[in-house]
């Protein structure tokens, strides 16, 4: 038999093309016969999902069990689980801006570059870039990804188009100097200008919108509070001049239910709260017809550093002790492919792709000006809402006490120099 070294080297490079290829392609039942365990929150992504997750079953031969709690019980269960290294837990829902300081330090969750980079191991269609990049900063830590976001939440500024016109004031306020005029012109006796939270730790998911905002951080380069810098200061003096000069009588018993309460019953002429609350604004049984009529949407007005808004973002995340990381990244890209977070957006969910949010279907459902504040919110924004340590609800304590003592008047340099100090105790008692 004559051997050809050129014909021989050519069939060879031939099938290991075709191996390489066919190793890279990309097949839903690879993991056939596969059981895996999520944890999930009591929320309506779940609600929406858990009927769902028999088709994800057909199309890979994966087993899921999901486990549903209340949001306390949730969050006990969820890290007895994670801290104790059981590897049957394959993920789980998680808010970085709540634990991802914590769990990434005790490395109870998985980095998910590999997989991503992977072509075997992740569907051709995934589109990282798709998801809103306030969405997806939060699942970043020194350049790396550990979970994709299913949801996102931003705050906006909610106004009365009418009271404007009447007022003589031409659009939304773009900085907050000029919201804090608009303030001035709207409030009168029977309804003030201007509402935000101001109820202790409460507060602070929204204050920090002013604290980006005016230049500020929570921690400074070195890790410690930096609750008591300069720009702290004018965010936290505006905050509390804003509030007593043109808010309703005591600005610091006001959580979220009573800001648009009073706003949806023609109290308040603004407001800045969660974009989700547009749902009570176009309630008949919540809201008056005067204010249903004529709401509209803005993004947060710029401060000194611009328009810097928080995201609040709930996520997807494998365990770093799971057995199964390659079965539960099909579950989690297929949960959030872009034709399943079309579906959650339609569900009432905010979801994090921007091609939902961009879908003609949603926009018909939706205020133009509520999708467009939303988008640029979610664009710009700064996903650190809550402080990136890990006693969290300790150190918001320790702000909320700061907050009310502004609000009734004490000095603001003073306050926030007692609330950085026992924001750097508690951290330093925690570890981190």
């Amino acid at each position: 038999m004559i051997v050809h070294p050129l014909r021989t080297l050519a069939l060879a490079t031939l099938l290991l093309s075709f191996a390489a290829a066919t190793a890279q392609e990309f097949d839903w039942e690879r993991y056939e016969g596969t059981d895996i365990r999520f944890m999930m929150n009591r929320h309506p992504f779940t609600d929406w999902l858990e009927p769902l997750v028999p088709e994800f079953e057909a199309l890979t031969g994966i087993n899921v069990t999901l486990e549903v709690f209340p949001e306390d019980q949730f969050r006990q269960r969820r890290i007895l689980e994670v801290s104790s290294g059981a590897s049957t837990l394959d993920g789980y829902m998680v808010m970085p801006g709540q634990v991802g300081a914590q769990y990434l330090g005790a490395n109870w969750i998985r980095f998910i570059d590999d997989l991503i980079a992977d072509p075997s191991l992740t569907m051709p269609e995934l589109d990282v870039d798709d998801f809103f990049g306030g969405a997806l900063s939060t699942f970043e830590e020194d350049g790396r990804l550990y979970g994709l976001p299913l949801q996102i939440e931003s705050s906006l500024l909610f106004y009365r188009e009418d009271l404007f016109e009447q007022a003589g004031l031409e659009g939304p306020p773009e900085t907050l100097e000029e919201l804090r005029e608009y303030a001035a012109a709207l409030d009168e006796p029977e309804r003030a200008g201007f509402a935000m939270r101001g109820r202790g730790a409460a507060a602070t998911s929204q204050i920090v919108n002013l604290l980006y905002s005016f230049g500020g951080e929570w921690l400074d380069a070195d890790g410690r509070s930096a609750l008591a810098s300069q720009e702290s200061q004018e965010a936290l003096r505006y905050y509390a001049d804003l509030l007593r000069d043109y808010g309703p009588p005591g600005p610091a018993t006001l959580h979220w239910a009573e800001v648009t309460s009073l706003y949806a019953q023609d109290q308040v002429a603004m407001i800045f709260d969660a974009n989700v609350f547009r749902s009570i604004m176009e309630d008949p049984a919540q809201a008056l017809d005067v204010v249903r009529e004529n709401t509209r949407y803005a993004p947060l007005p710029a401060g000194p550093a611009g328009s810097v808004p928080g995201v609040l973002v709930w996520g997807l995340a494998i365990n770093h002790a799971s057995q199964n990381p390659e079965a539960a990244w099909y579950f989690i890209q297929w949960a959030l492919s872009k034709e399943n977070q079309i579906d959650t957006l339609m569900a009432g969910v905010p979801a994090a792709r921007a091609s939902a949010w961009d879908d003609e279907q949603f926009q018909a459902t939706a205020p133009a000006d509520w999708i467009d504040a939303s988008q640029r919110s979610f664009d710009m924004g700064q996903p650190f809402w809550n402080p990136p340590v890990v006693p969290v609800a300790e150190v918001r304590d320790a702000y909320g006490l700061a907050i009310v003592a502004a609000l009734e008047g004490q000095d603001v340099a003073q306050v926030l120099q007692q609330a950085a100090e026992e924001m750097d105790r508690i951290v330093e008692r925690a570890g981190r």
